[in-house]
C-alpha cells in the first residue's frame, strides 16, 4: 500500500512539473511502446529535460539528413522535451521512461547506431546496449576543461570538430588512444558572411558551469562593464547573445545577465539575441567577444576577428593545448572598460586574420558546413556497416 502510494505520488509531481532542476520527467509512452518495432537505422537518445535542448537543436539540421540517409528515431525519456521537439522537426519523437523500454527498442529491429549529444550521466541506460554502435556527438567543442571526460570510453566512436580535440584528449586521458576519435569539422556552422552594416560586435558569454573548474563565464565578473563600453561608442552597434543556461546553478549569474540585458534596453542601444538558432547574429557581425566556450570555436567558420574574454574566476582552467585563448587578444575585468578600443585595434592589426585562419584549420579541420556534413553522414554510415560486420562476427544481435 505504501509502495503505491508513492508511486502515486511521484507521478502526480512529476505530471505537475515539480522536479527539481535538471531532472526529467519520466513520463514515458512505454505501455504503447511495448510490441514496437524501429525501422529506422539511427537513433538519437536524449534523456534530458527541456532546459539542455540546445545541446540536440544545434544538430538538428545533421540529423535531420540522416534522417533522408537511413531514418532517425529520437528517443526521449522527458515528455516536455519530446513535446518541444515535436515543435522543432519532423523527426520521429517517442518517449521511453523505462530502461527495460529502451533496451527492447534498441536490440530488435534496424537499429545500427545511436547518437548522443551531451555527457548526461543518464545516457548509460541506452549505453547497455551491446546490439548497436555508440556515437559521441557532443554539443559544442571547446577549450572548456570538462569538454574532455573519462566518459566518451564508453562510446564506440566519438566525433570531433578538428586537431584541437584530438590534442585535447590526448593531453589528459589515460589508457585511451585516439583510435575511436573522427574528425568531422562543425555540420552546423552557418554559410560565411562578411557582417553588415555599422561595426556590430557580438558579445555571447557562456554560463556559469557547475564547477569551480569550469567557471569561464564573464557576465557576473565584468559583463556590465563590458557592455556598458560597447554601448558608449556611438560606431559600434551590440549583439548580446547570452548563455541559455546563465544562471542554472548559481542565480547571481542570471541577476547579472537581467541588469546586462536592462542597461541595453534602458540606454535603446543594441540589441538581445534569445533565438533557438545564434547563425544570423554571427552572419551580421564583424566581431566576437567570447567566453572560453564553443561558440568561440564556432566562429572561426566566419573567418573573422575574435577577441577571448578572461575568466573572471581564478580557478577556472582551460585545457591544452588552449591556442584560442593564447593567440587571440583579451579583455579581462581590468580592460573592461577599453572593450570597445580593444575591438578597433583587433580589426586594424594586419595579423588578426592570419591568426584567424590557423585556428579555422586547427579546430574545424579546415572544411565548411556542407562539407562537415558529409564528413559527419560518411561516420555514420560506415558505423552503420561496422556494426553490421560485427553483428555478424558474433553470430548475430548481442
Amino acid at each position: 500500500m505504501l509502495g503505491t502510494m508513492r508511486r502515486f505520488a511521484g507521478r502526480s509531481i512529476r505530471r505537475l512539473g515539480l522536479l527539481p532542476g535538471g531532472m526529467a520527467d519520466g513520463l514515458g509512452e512505454d505501455d504503447a511502446l511495448h510490441d514496437t518495432i524501429l525501422a529506422t537505422k539511427a537513433v538519437v537518445f536524449f534523456p534530458d529535460p527541456p532546459e539542455n535542448l540546445y545541446q540536440l537543436r544545434q544538430w538538428l539540421h545533421a540529423i535531420e539528413a540522416l534522417d533522408e540517409a537511413m531514418g532517425v528515431t529520437i528517443i526521449a525519456q522527458d515528455s516536455r522535451s519530446a513535446r518541444a521537439l515535436r515543435d522543432d522537426t519532423d523527426i520521429d519523437v517517442i518517449v521511453a521512461a523505462h530502461t527495460k523500454t529502451v533496451g527492447a527498442l534498441l536490440s530488435t529491429g534496424a537499429v545500427r547506431i545511436v547518437l548522443y549529444v551531451g555527457q548526461a550521466n543518464a545516457n548509460a541506460v541506452a549505453l547497455r546496449s551491446t546490439a548497436v554502435v555508440h556515437v559521441f556527438l557532443n554539443h559544442g567543442d571547446s577549450d572548456k576543461y570538462v569538454s574532455v571526460s573519462n566518459q566518451v570510453k564508453a562510446y564506440d566512436v566519438v566525433i570531433v570538430a578538428g586537431q584541437a580535440a584530438i590534442d585535447r584528449h590526448d593531453a589528459v586521458m589515460l589508457f585511451d588512444g585516439p583510435a575511436r576519435l573522427r574528425v568531422v569539422g562543425r555540420p552546423q556552422l552557418p554559410a560565411r558572411e562578411p557582417g553588415e552594416g555599422d561595426l556590430t560586435v557580438l558579445y555571447c558569454p557562456t554560463w556559469e558551469g557547475t564547477l569551480a573548474i569550469n567557471a569561464y563565464s564573464s557576465v557576473k565578473g565584468y559583463g556590465a562593464e563590458l557592455v556598458s563600453a560597447l554601448i558608449a561608442d556611438t560606431g559600434i552597434h551590440l549583439i548580446y547573445r547570452p548563455h541559455p543556461r546563465t544562471g542554472a546553478s548559481d542565480r547571481t549569474y542570471r541577476e547579472a545577465d537581467l541588469h546586462i540585458r536592462s542597461l541595453i534596453e534602458t540606454q535603446g542601444r543594441g540589441e538581445i539575441d534569445l533565438e533557438m538558432n545564434g547563425a544570423t547574429s554571427m552572419q551580421r557581425a564583424h566581431v566576437l567577444i567570447s567566453d572560453v566556450s564553443a561558440v568561440a570555436a564556432d566562429w572561426l567558420g566566419q573567418r573573422k576577428p575574435l577577441i577571448s574574454t578572461a575568466p573572471a574566476s581564478s580557478a577556472a582552467r582551460i585545457a591544452a593545448p588552449g591556442r584560442i585563448f593564447a593567440m587571440t587578444p583579451h579583455i579581462d575585468a581590468s580592460s573592461a572598460a577599453r572593450a570597445a578600443r580593444i575591438v578597433r585595434e583587433t580589426i586594424e592589426d594586419p595579423a588578426t586574420l592570419g591568426t584567424i585562419d590557423d585556428l579555422y584549420e586547427y579546430y574545424l579541420g579546415g572544411v565548411d558546413g556542407p562539407g562537415a556534413l558529409l564528413r559527419f553522414l560518411e561516420v555514420c554510415e560506415d558505423s552503420v556497416a561496422t556494426c553490421d560486420r560485427e553483428r555478424a562476427r558474433i553470430g548475430g544481435t548481442a
